[in-house]
């Protein structure tokens, strides 16, 4: 056998490479093996006496001392030349450590062209389960002219919940009276704080400032006059069948108590003959009720109860019929996203309705007016919620959220009433029947009009469970004008209920973006604040307007006041003159300011729930509905897509 063998030396800059492949690599190119074998039938015994004839006196010999392999092995100490050497170390630097940098590094490609340029994960939608948005599998039925829609506005006090296919909702009280295993004795009502003198001057003040400027004169000694007619005040007893206002009563079966009362039954029930009986607000303060509550099982498990006898009492639908609706849920602008979840999986998932679409109060507010561009100015119940609105879009600097509502003028009012000897003076806020009393008698009474602040005369009357109805006369003065300036001189109300502990309630529904619910809870206002009024949508519209000056005079000029708290006579114009003398007007120059008036001699406690009404039927709203396949699947990521607030 003949052995033929070619041998190239290896020269330098072949062997210079920083990195030199193993033997045999499938990526070491034809050129490092060489030699190339040939055989044939010659005798085996000449092959080394061949070797050197072949190859000749070539210079690719195979040096002294050297095998058949040694030139397909890597040399073990390669020589090199200084400038070489000076190059391998250089490519022999250690590079950064690039883990944290959000920039491409020059010379490697990060992230490929086709992926920068695709919208593959980017959103929600492109990997959304279940119905997609405009899906006719979850939106009302366009044959039915939204009688199938149900709008739902819960409140603190009341819940405004009807068909948005009717003009007006209907207004039952928020509350359930619940079946209890051990009677709870009635808590006596807290005494009137009278320490607060400053406060009550400073409002006396204001009260001066204003009869001046309108060129009226005090009356002297009234508050003299006022004591000594209430001292001696006429009371006369009526019988039931001369009373046209008789209350009925809940009549209970002792033999067999029901577990619970909702609405208007439940306040009518005599609290104080049915000890084991308890009254349970689930809204308060603009939220959950996590001050009266021990879980928040209770809270959604009551609210549940109370929307549903309500559909069924005053919608006359039946719970079985419900897959059949849709519901609107109309929510407060600073709310917590866990407590929209939970609030969304009850309607869905529990009271099994078709689809929910999610709205905030104040969005619904300009909806309802008719304008694109406003501040809202809401005062509930307990809260006053304020935020700017322009083209549908709420600014999230400019919501806050006030602790003080409604019942702040009731209390107040009151207050001031036994102060200068009202003729009930039993009355005690804390029994339901009583206070309806105190809040009849704020709307009757109360007024912010400079020429109706006289001595005057009024009659009222007491009804309380299963006794005669009592008639009263009272002499009043200034407590009427008073009473509503607590919510520009906040210090004069009692904040121990406002600063109570209240329990921190962890939901099941895990919070999709972090950044989202720490923002909300955020807010300038935000919690349990309380702070002049004026100065609070003073505040709000500055920061909506930024360095804008038009956008500024223009949220000044339209602020719409809605809610049950501020329908009070001349509220709207004392409200115009407390925000043109805040510092911030004064500063920013500001000339006018201007409370518009509520469309078509609408009720400002209707406002929202309306706006939600007419917000259900725009085209936009057919991509906002969510269903409860989508919603289990998905879950709080649902309220990015199909909502018009984040």
């Amino acid at each position: 056998m003949k052995i033929v063998i070619k041998s190239e030396p290896i020269t330098k800059r072949q062997t210079s490479s920083s990195a030199i492949s193993p033997l045999y690599s499938p990526t070491t190119p034809p050129s490092a093996y060489s030699s190339v074998f040939t055989t044939s039938n010659n005798n085996n015994n000449n092959n080394n006496n061949n070797n050197n004839a072949t190859t000749g006196g070539s210079s690719s010999s195979l040096p002294p001392h050297s095998s058949l392999h040694d030139d397909l092995l890597p040399p073990k100490s390669p020589t090199f030349t200084k400038s070489e050497e000076l190059d391998n170390e250089a490519d022999k630097v250690p590079q950064p450590h690039f883990k944290y940098t959000t920039f491409p590094v020059k010379g490697f490609n990060i992230l490929p062209t086709r992926n920068i340029t695709s919208t593959f994960v980017k959103s929600d939608v492109t990997y959304f389960p279940g119905n997609k948005a405009g899906s006719e599998a979850i939106m009302p039925d366009a044959k039915e002219e939204w009688a199938d829609t149900i709008v739902i506005h819960p409140g603190s006090r009341n819940l405004r919940i009807g068909l948005a296919s009717e003009a007006f909702p209907k207004t039952v009280p928020h509350v359930i009276a619940r079946h209890i295993a051990q009677p709870i004795p009635e808590i006596p009502d807290e005494e009137v704080d009278e320490e607060n003198e400053e406060a009550i001057e400073e409002i006396k003040g204001e009260l001066k400032w204003r009869m001046k400027s309108a060129k009226r004169r005090a009356v002297p000694n009234a508050e003299g006059q006022v004591v000594g007619f209430n001292t001696q005040a006429y009371q006369e007893l009526i019988p039931d069948h001369n009373d046209p206002y008789k209350v009925e009563w809940t009549e209970i079966n002792p033999a067999k108590k029901p577990d619970h009362f909702v609405g208007e039954k439940a306040l009518n029930l005599p609290i104080a003959e049915n000890s084991d009986y308890k009254l349970f607000y689930p809204w308060k303060h603009g939220t959950f009720n996590n001050q009266d509550y021990t879980s928040l099982q209770a809270v959604m498990g009551d609210l549940q109860t109370i929307w549903t006898d309500t559909i069924n009492t005053e919608l006359e639908i039946e719970g079985k019929q419900f897959e059949e609706y849709n519901a609107v849920l109309v929510i407060p602008d600073i709310f917590p996203r866990s407590y929209i979840c939970d609030l969304v999986t009850v309607l869905l998932r529990y009271m099994k309705f078709r689809g929910v679409l999610v709205q905030q109060e104040s969005t619904s507010a300009t909806f309802g007016a008719g304008v694109s561009t406003a501040c809202v100015v809401d005062i509930g119940a307990q809260k006053t919620n304020i935020a700017c609105i322009e083209d549908g879009v709420c600014f999230v600097e400019s919501r806050a959220m006030i602790s003080m509502g409604g019942d702040d003028i009731t209390k107040t009012f009151m207050s001031f009433l036994l102060v200068n000897r009202f003729p009930y003076a039993d009355i005690n806020l804390k029994r339901s029947h009583d206070w309806r009393l105190a809040e009849d008698l704020k709307k009757r009474w109360c007024t912010m009009n400079e020429a109706d602040i006289s001595i005057q005369v009024y009659d009222f009357f007491v009804r309380a469970p299963h006794k005669p109805t009592k008639k009263y006369q009272c002499k009043v003065y200034d407590e009427v004008f008073l009473a509503p300036l607590c919510l520009f001189f906040p210090a004069v109300l009692n904040d121990k209920e406002k600063t109570a502990r209240k329990t921190k309630w962890i939901s099941s529904n895990v919070v999709e973006d972090i950044g989202d619910e720490f923002q909300a809870s955020q807010v300038p206002g935000g919690g349990s604040g309380i702070f002049p009024l004026d100065v609070a949508i003073a505040q709000s519209i500055q920061g909506a307007s930024g360095a804008s000056e038009e956008r500024l005079k223009r949220f000044f000029t339209n602020i719409i006041l809605v809610g049950g708290g501020g329908m009070i006579g001349n509220f709207n114009r004392v409200l115009e003159d407390r925000v043109l003398s805040t510092s911030i007007a004064q500063s920013l120059y500001i000339e006018k300011v201007e409370v518009l008036p509520a469309p078509r001699e609408l009720d400002p406690r209707l406002l929202v729930w309306k706006g939600a009404s007419v917000l259900s039927k725009l085209e936009i709203a057919k991509e906002m509905w969510i269903g409860l396949e989508e919603w289990d699947q998905v879950g709080a990521r649902c309220l990015k897509d199909r909502t018009l607030f984040t």
